[in-house]
């Protein structure tokens, strides 16, 4: 049954837009926090733009520096070629510096009547823990709501919904068995559709009796560094990223006296951001311990200006916790740069 789950998230990765069309209102996203419950609202589908690695970006290079990773350069290529005239709106989130930053090229660039496509809305997440930030998520989430004419009256099911899909998650999360590229697509997979249903009856695989890794750091754009720690006779048994099974946090509170309030409380202090305010190497140790991995693989793209900061006191905790790490910083997000040979060697050179 591995076979058959991994075959059948291999199909939607294939083809990510394949719902949109069938869709009577669908909505693109860019970025890893746009509340859950507003996906759960009966009536539409949200699909995360699609990235390919490794794609010519040749228009998008005109408009776009350096600075920004290649899965924008990718969206945006795709955003010129009108791949995404299905949607009628794209909402980017400010969560993510790169996110927020293609939300003002493409504004400008319809502006100046370069640029067709959807409307973007950009949704302004505060994370810092005091009751002005708590009052603007509340705002935040309204004005998307707004701007997508999107009634408030189905919250509160949404709500419910979206907490089953959070105890799921958690659940393959905690009881990961079977390879680790597996969960890298279940989370991956879940951006372009929700696979609630399919996911809850799925056999999944039998645990694996391998030296565990856990990797950190940016979110890689597909599976090959779960391909290469596999490829070492290792296996990924936890992400600590964005895009982790364990994002969406713990439920959120099903008093609804106010329910929008409950969701600008759950997304004002859930830690899953680059925004995000915590400390970055107690979250580290604390998952080391938890999972009992016999390695970290920490992996930054050039391009993940902020998590940059925080890698000196994970490599605190790695010393302190006796942690054996390959730390590999500045990369390229395509993995053209050799990270993948590095932690296939890394790895086999730890099990020697």
């Amino acid at each position: 049954m591995t076979g058959s789950l991994e075959s059948f998230l291999d199909n939607i990765l294939a083809d990510p837009l394949a719902q949109v069309s069938a869709s009577g209102n669908p909505v693109g996203y860019v970025g890893f926090d746009i509340p859950l419950e507003l996906m759960m609202v009966p009536g539409w589908h949200f699909c995360h733009l699609p990235w390919q690695k490794g794609r010519k970006t040749p228009q998008a290079d005109r408009w776009l520096e350096s600075a920004f990773p290649g899965w924008a350069a990718s969206i945006l290529e795709d955003w010129i070629d009108g791949v995404f005239d299905g949607f009628g709106r794209v909402v980017f989130t400010r969560g993510d510096d790169a996110s927020q930053r293609l939300y003002y090229y493409i504004s400008e660039l319809q502006r100046r009547k370069i640029l067709g496509g959807p409307k973007p809305l950009l949704y302004d997440i505060a994370k810092i823990s005091r009751n002005t930030s708590l009052s603007h998520c509340r705002l935040a989430i309204q004005k998307l709501m707004n701007g997508l004419d999107m009634p408030d009256t189905d919250l509160e099911e949404a709500i419910i919904d979206a907490n089953a899909r959070r105890g799921l998650y958690g659940m393959l999360d905690l009881h990961r068995m079977g390879p680790g590229r597996l969960y890298e697509k279940i989370s991956r997979a879940g951006l372009y559709r929700d696979n609630f249903y399919e996911l809850s009856r799925a056999e999944l695989p039998v645990a694996q009796r391998t030296p565990r890794v856990l990797l950190t750091g940016s979110v890689p754009p597909d599976e090959t560094l779960h391909l290469a720690t596999e490829a070492a006779g290792w296996n990924v048994v936890s992400e600590l990223h964005q895009l982790s099974l364990s994002r969406f946090g713990p439920p959120v509170d099903t008093d609804f006296a106010d329910p929008l309030q409950a969701l600008a409380q759950h997304y004002n202090t859930c830690p899953w951001s680059p925004r995000a305010f915590g400390d970055r190497g107690a979250r580290l140790r604390h998952e080391l311990s938890r999972t009992q991995a016999d390695a970290v693989v920490l992996w930054l793209t050039r391009t993940d200006e902020a998590l940059a900061w925080h890698v000196i006191r994970q490599r605190q905790v790695l010393e302190e916790m006796s942690v054996p790490a390959l730390v590999l910083t500045d990369r390229s997000w395509e993995g053209d740069d050799g990270a993948a040979e590095q932690i296939t060697d890394f790895l086999q050179e730890l099990a020697s």
